[in-house]
């Protein structure tokens, strides 16, 4: 008969950490707090990530993996523009629907003159990646016919993010999900939605 198999302690450690930083934010939890959830010793979580920082930096690169195998399995289905930008709505969604949690950037732009320097240049570069994902998909809509705006997509999807970020934070202080469902209403219409409103 086999031993049972251990959990892997590092990886409850980030599970706990990522839970505190999207319902708290990065600032308002301790070791106390992931220690205490997860009936260990604060020594434990120095063993794995001996600063906070070593511990936001791999929260920070855990969602940029996450987030580049999640474009990359876009690029596998037969998604157009549209249903890739739904996609990513669905996912904004779904943060505030578990605990109204808000998603990874809001948290860490909204803290970002307080975290470290090593935090701040994981931020900037997972900003840019989601900036740089959602470029690709309006100018891959505008080539193809999907949307119809003015300016630079970049701008477009600066502002889409923005709003997507900022909707989350008054969902939950107004507690209420309608706030997200108009604010992605306004994005379509201005990508020029016909079909796409529901």
């Amino acid at each position: 008969m086999s031993a049972p198999i251990k959990p892997d302690t590092k990886k409850l450690i980030l599970d706990t950490a990522e839970e505190l930083l999207l319902t708290r934010s990065f600032s308002a939890f301790s070791y106390q707090h992931i220690s205490t959830a997860l009936g260990v010793k604060n020594a434990a979580v120095h063993y794995h990530y001996p600063s906070k920082t070593d511990l936001g930096v791999a929260l920070i690169q855990r969602y940029r993996r996450r987030f580049a195998r999640w474009t990359a399995q876009q690029e596998t289905l037969a998604g157009d523009p549209w249903q890739k930008l739904e996609w990513y709505f669905d996912l904004v969604v779904r943060y505030y629907d578990q605990n109204q949690r808000i998603c990874p950037t809001g948290v860490l732009s909204a803290e970002f003159l307080v975290l470290e320097q090593p935090m701040q240049t994981e931020t900037r570069a997972f900003m840019e990646e989601l900036l740089n994902w959602c470029e690709r998909i309006l100018v891959d809509g505008l080539e193809k016919g999907y949307f119809r705006f003015k300016g630079r997509a970049r701008d477009r999807a600066a502002v889409i993010m923005a709003a997507l970020q900022g909707g989350l934070q008054v969902a939950r202080v107004l507690d209420s999900s309608a706030v997200l469902d108009d604010i992605i209403k306004q994005i379509r219409l201005g990508l020029g939605a016909g079909g796409q409103l529901g």
